[in-house]
This record gives C-alpha cells, sequence and structure tokens, in this order.
C-alpha cells in the first residue's frame, strides 16, 4: 500500500493585477504567520513559489482545513484558490522542503487549480476516500462562500462567536449597538458557518472511525 501525504496547493486571485510592495509584504507575513501558528500541524513548511502561489504538507485533512480557513480569514488584500490532494510524494520528503518534492500529489495539482479557474469555487479536493472527498468539497465551499464578503466587523463578531462574552460586552468591546450585534450573527451567518465548521470535524472524524 502506498504512503499518501496531505497536500496543500493555492495561487492568490489577483484579477490581473500585480501585488504592489505593501501587498506583496503582508502575503509573505500571511504565510509565516500560518507555519508559526499551525506549526504542530505541518509536516512540510508552507512555501511561495512562482510569485503568488503556495504549497505544503499538513499531517492531517482537519488541520489542512484549519490552515484554509486561517488563510481566508487573515488575506485581507486578496482572494486564495486552493486545492487539497491526498496521494504519493516521490521524492524530496527527506529535504523537508516543498520545493523538491515530485510525485503524483504535485503532478495533480495544476489541473485541479484549472478546474477551479473555470469554476466559482474557491477550493477542491482528491482525497482518497470518495466519501470524504464530496463531504469536504460540498462543505468547505459553502463556508468559504458565505465568508467571502464579511467586512472587519463580521470578523470580529465571528472571532468572539463561542466564547464567554455576552452580545452587550461585544458590543461595547466592539463600539457598536447590541443591537447591531444581533444583525450581524443573523445577516452574516455566522452562527451557521461555525456550526458547519465544527460538524465537518465530526463528520471526517466519523468517516475515518468507519474507514478504521
Amino acid at each position: 500500500m502506498k504512503r499518501t501525504e496531505i497536500v496543500l496547493i493555492g495561487d492568490v486571485i489577483k484579477s490581473r493585477k500585480r501585488f504592489n510592495p505593501e501587498e506583496w509584504k503582508y502575503f509573505h507575513q500571511l504565510i509565516k504567520k500560518i507555519n508559526n501558528e499551525f506549526h504542530s500541524s505541518i509536516k512540510i513548511p508552507i512555501t511561495i513559489y512562482s510569485g503568488d502561489s503556495f504549497g505544503g504538507i499538513c499531517n492531517s485533512v482537519e488541520s489542512a482545513i484549519d490552515i484554509l480557513l486561517a488563510i481566508q480569514e487573515y488575506h485581507k488584500y486578496h482572494k486564495s484558490r486552493v486545492v487539497l490532494i491526498e496521494d504519493e510524494i516521490s521524492f524530496g520528503l527527506e529535504t523537508k522542503n516543498f520545493l523538491n518534492l515530485e510525485g503524483p500529489a504535485l503532478w495533480k495539482s495544476q489541473g485541479l487549480l484549472d478546474n477551479l479557474k473555470k469554476s466559482a469555487s474557491f477550493f477542491l479536493s482528491d482525497l482518497q476516500n470518495e466519501l470524504k472527498t464530496i463531504t469536504v468539497n460540498t462543505i468547505l465551499n459553502l463556508i468559504l462562500s458565505i465568508r467571502n464578503d464579511w467586512s472587519e466587523i463580521e470578523w470580529a463578531v465571528y472571532k468572539h462567536q463561542g466564547l464567554p462574552i455576552t452580545q452587550k460586552d461585544l458590543a461595547e468591546k466592539l463600539e457598536v449597538s447590541q443591537q447591531y450585534i444581533s444583525k450581524i450573527l443573523y445577516a452574516s451567518k455566522i452562527k451557521l458557518v461555525r456550526e458547519a465548521e465544527n460538524n465537518l470535524t465530526q463528520i471526517l472524524h466519523g468517516i475515518d472511525t468507519t474507514i478504521h
């Protein structure tokens, strides 16, 4: 049985414009922040290549999803399209350098990215288990689509959702009315997104339990 790896590869959707220096610096800081924050979940660090592309190897599908969600949350200048591939890496794992890797997992990535460019989706996976692939593609694309146009205050409310803080205290912290917080929670579907994220994790765990 071949040994497979969880490979995360993406590129920045730039709408045919180049990074300006500020955006370029922020993009590199973003990837550095992701590598530091998810250090224990990353097997080979996420690396920027070909200007606006990035890739790395994660310890699990669940950790890759967490990283993808963080990339969308942190990347304030541009959006990214990302593919997740579970397949073999033939060469280069021992170097711990993404740029040295070769194998089916890498070869598949460009085809999947090309498919994303032809669609309105932000994400596409190709995993070893078909049910897991369908589940991740469906739920994660819905989550990413809902979060896509959130404002800074919507992201702030999202970060506090589920924490031990009242709407009144959160409203005071964000310097808005409590009614506005309630409106954001409803209109932005924040509770639904949080529920979908938690359910996706549980479903994947259930699939893994069934497989093994």
